[in-house]
């Protein structure tokens, strides 16, 4: 995650946020974990925000990464 935040502040972007979702490192019990850098206003109807998810199939289970990046606010 730290990774994908470090190549979104190089893209010129005003904040990102990354959730993962699922069994992380393979535990019984599902968690949510995230990271957020800069601002992520979802309130804000003007923001221009960039929103991907993906499932990951595991041998554990599925995983759920979702990505939020603002570009610019109006």
């Amino acid at each position: 995650m730290k990774k994908a935040i470090e190549l979104t502040e190089q893209a010129d972007t005003k904040g990102i946020q990354i959730q993962i979702a699922g069994r992380i490192d393979g535990k019984e019990i599902s968690r949510v974990e995230w990271i957020r850098e800069g601002r992520v206003p979802l309130q804000t109807i003007g923001a221009k925000i960039e929103y991907c998810s993906y499932r990951v199939r595991t041998i554990y289970g599925v995983l759920r990464i979702r990505g939020l990046s603002l570009l610019r606010e109006e």
